[in-house]
């Protein structure tokens, strides 16, 4: 598919200039990250150069995106804690249908980075005391909010140790949601393999996912192995779990520390801690005092920095290390002319002074590069081109998590114009037409409305590079809330 292709066109590049509605004018010094929602970039606010901001940016958002985007942005705008980022604004350009966030720019390494540098890609549980206690707090913190706002998205990549500071602090709330005790949070789940509840695949989420990701991410840290999957913890042969207690994989873990983890993961939310204060309180009461007494004492935030960091050298110290090398080109090619004239010399030395074996060697061309001078325009104007294109028809399978039954299930007599796509489904007991959308970025959702119980099968997922659709569905009631079925699918285009 032609979808990180598309992507990588509609980025922005270094020196273009992104304006607000109001009046504000940022420019990009580097990027800081780019996925299938579209790009964080690294900016300089045009009236203040002293400061970095990261802008995140968000293309082509549909109804459901702009609000779950526009709720983030307000979710983080509202909330001071020393662990959390804070974020200034959130604007959108309609022309460029392009919507961005501006937020505080967290100079740093992210913990799973970090662990992959450590002994055994594990820390000691000193270390992981310290490097989540602020965690921690800020996800009570958030739980305290009214309504909770749950971040249903913790893990070691999202947790980031700074450059400067000595505490840790969580990042990316793409995923947040406000749970409200009678409903269940947004039908479109978030989450990454490993560190996801079961719930998130889709039966609602509530504040008890995030105790799951924070004993996950503990367990990855202490173990330096990454928890198998809630499906298939779920779904393991004979009904058995397949996750390791982690005392038998690091001896280092007290076994009730173990314990504790395992408390927090389980796999039905109700059999977890009451709250995340609960978990760890929990936690630290069977963890030795000597080891309170080694976090309290020997921990050293910048010790752990020893994987560097991802550098981004900003688009205005490019400009002076350009003009450095424009001053150094000509001294060196002055000297490598000199090189030449004097191997030449020798050669035709040897040439004359008798038969001998030259033996030929690499060459190496010297080769400077120019930079452009116009700054790029910051508007992009989406066409018919930027839409992946889908087949007529695909067949595949779908997985109900509530009858643990696999089903073959038929999309076909596909047709698309541009986002809006329209078919017929088949399978899990219903045959009939569905209408959806799809987005630059790959992502697809659709829905099959069910005439007999008045309610609606929803399909959401993503567009794979090989052609490929997955992700998950589940049943709607008119009011738009989940009910009844929920599971994982996934289709190939049929030959």
């Amino acid at each position: 598919m032609r979808c990180s292709v598309l992507h990588e066109q509609m980025t922005l590049s270094v020196g273009a200039t992104i304006r607000s509605p109001y009046g504000d004018r940022y420019v990009i010094e580097g990027h800081l990250g780019k996925g299938g929602f579209g790009a964080v970039y690294l900016v300089r606010d045009r009236h203040d150069r002293q400061h970095l901001f990261a802008l995140k940016e968000v293309l082509d958002p549909n109804k459901r995106e702009r609000e779950r985007f526009i709720f983030e942005g307000e979710v983080l705008k509202r909330l001071d804690h020393r662990a959390l980022p804070h974020v200034y604004k959130v604007f959108a350009q309609d022309k460029s249908r392009r919507m961005y966030m501006l937020m505080d720019h967290i100079q740093g390494t992210n913990l799973e980075t970090l662990r992959n540098g450590q002994p055994g890609k594990r820390f000691s549980l000193p270390q992981v005391l310290n490097l989540m206690k602020p965690i921690v707090e800020a996800v009570i913190y958030l739980h305290a909010q009214d309504p909770p706002i749950v971040h249903k998205d913790i893990k070691p990549g999202n947790i980031i140790v700074p450059t400067k500071g000595d505490e840790t602090v969580l990042v990316d709330f793409g995923s947040a949601k406000e749970y409200m005790e009678d409903k269940t949070t947004s039908v479109i789940r978030h989450g990454s393999p490993g560190y996801a509840a079961l719930e998130q695949y889709g039966s609602g989420t509530t504040p008890r996912t995030d105790i799951y990701g924070l004993g996950a991410t503990m367990y990855a840290l202490l173990t330096g192995v990454i928890p198998p999957d809630a499906i298939t913890r779920a779904t393991g042969s004979r009904g058995l779990d397949t996750l390791e207690p982690a005392h038998l994989i690091a001896p280092g873990v007290p076994w009730a520390v173990a314990m504790a983890l395992e408390h927090a993961m389980s796999i039905s939310s109700d059999d977890r801690f009451a709250t995340v204060e609960e978990f760890w309180q929990e936690l630290n009461a069977h963890v030795p005092q000597q080891v309170h007494e080694s976090a309290r004492n020997s921990f050293n935030m910048s010790q752990l920095l020893t994987v560097p960091e991802q550098s981004f050298t900003p688009a205005s110290l490019q400009h002076q290390n350009s003009r450095k090398r424009r001053i150094l080109l000509p001294i060196f090619l002055l000297l490598l002319l000199f090189v030449f004239v004097g191997t030449g010399l020798v050669f035709y030395a040897s040439r004359n002074t008798g038969p001998s074996s030259i033996i030929p060697g690499n060459a190496h061309p010297f080769v400077t590069t120019t930079s452009q001078s116009g700054v790029p325009s910051a508007v992009v104007s989406p066409t018919s081109t930027l839409y992946p294109s889908l087949a007529t028809s695909y067949s595949g399978t779908a997985f109900d998590l509530l009858a643990k039954e696999h089903t073959t299930i038929f999309l076909t007599h596909i047709q698309q114009r541009q986002r809006n796509i329209q078919g017929y489904f088949q399978g899990l007991g219903q045959v009939g037409p569905f209408k959806g959308t799809v987005t630059p970025s790959g992502h697809i959702q659709f829905k099959i409305p069910v005439q007999v119980s008045k309610t609606t099968l929803f399909f959401v997922g993503d567009i794979k590079i090989a052609g490929d659709m997955t992700g998950n569905f589940e049943v709607l009631n008119q009011q738009g809330q989940q009910i009844g079925e929920y599971g994982l699918w996934n289709v190939a285009a049929s030959h």
